[in-house]
């Protein structure tokens, strides 16, 4: 556009005036685009619900599928997974899980429950390490994490600060953390709905409450008139309601 849009400095990038002139003409751009993607939805006979959640939360659901889709007969549910959640004022996404209160406008959010982190290993690794059951476990037993650009958020980083970084191996993503931990690869961070529920894995802590974290269920107000936003909205609200134990 021969245009200059941002200016360089030593923190990074700024956008200039003429850059946030645009980024707004973008951004309307991108919600009538989201209106039309709407409209269209309502026309199919089967809707698409996007949901957005971070990695663990998204293989929550995944594995629970059939108890927020009614199958054949209900809406069509597009998860999408990310540890940086897209905006719903901006309609990139239906329904979001997200672990803090939103500060966005005009969204309905119901609060879902805590969730609680603990830290794991395998059976075989937990059994020929004493420690990974007591607090030496920082600086004597091995460890898998995420990287930084594969981390999961808050336990990812209060892990770091604990073991610096004597790590013995490092994913780019969490499965591959839980997969290595799961295989003798050392101890690594997980929620407690996720490695409660692996039958390779040992939990070696109690849930570490400095960094429990509260979920939100949140969807645009202005989608009380779509049904189908509403029943999936309802049916992760009782799916979490259900379940609810199993996550601290």
């Amino acid at each position: 556009m021969d245009v200059q849009l941002f200016d360089r400095n030593p923190s990074g990038y700024d956008l200039t005036t003429h850059g946030r002139e645009l980024l707004g003409r973008v951004q309307e751009m991108s919600g009538q685009s989201k209106s039309i993607q709407t409209w269209l939805s309502q026309l199919d006979h089967r809707p698409v619900v996007r949901v957005t959640a971070g990695f663990w939360t998204s293989v929550f659901l995944a594995r629970h599928l059939q108890d927020i889709s009614a199958g054949s007969t209900g809406p069509r549910i597009e998860l999408l997974t990310g540890a940086n959640f897209l905006n719903l004022s901006r309609r990139e996404a239906d329904i979001a899980v997200r672990n803090k209160v939103p500060d966005q406008q005009g969204l309905a959010k119901k609060r879902i429950g805590r969730v609680g982190f603990a830290i794991y290993g395998s059976i075989d690794y937990c059994a020929s390490h004493s420690d990974a059951f007591t607090e030496d476990r920082y600086t004597s037993c091995d460890w898998v994490i995420s990287s930084v650009s594969g981390g999961t958020g808050t336990s990812s980083f209060w892990l770091r600060q604990q073991i610096g970084g004597a790590a013995a191996l490092t994913c780019d993503s969490p499965q591959a953390v839980l997969e290595a931990a799961a295989a003798g690869g050392g101890l690594c961070i997980l929620p407690v709905f996720i490695g409660a529920t692996d039958p390779r894995l040992q939990q070696c802590s109690s849930p570490i409450e400095s960094i429990e974290h509260i979920q939100w269920l949140v969807k645009h107000q202005d989608d009380g008139n779509l049904s189908h936003v509403r029943h999936v909205f309802r049916k992760i609200d009782a799916l979490f309601g259900r379940h609810q134990a199993s996550f601290h």
